[in-house]
């Protein structure tokens, strides 16, 4: 494999990964707010 193949496949699976833990970070940042959502209902409910 020449030096601008591999360079070229870095390149790409670089951008997969970056993808990958953007797509991780959204995913735990809904997952965290859903969480906090449940708590402040059942926390609400258990006030009333």
């Amino acid at each position: 494999m020449g030096r601008d193949v591999l360079e070229s496949e870095y390149s790409r699976l670089s951008k997969v990964a970056r993808s990958g833990a953007n797509l991780s970070n959204r995913l735990w940042e809904l997952l965290k707010e859903k969480l906090l959502d449940r708590l402040f209902d059942v926390g609400t409910s258990l006030r009333l």
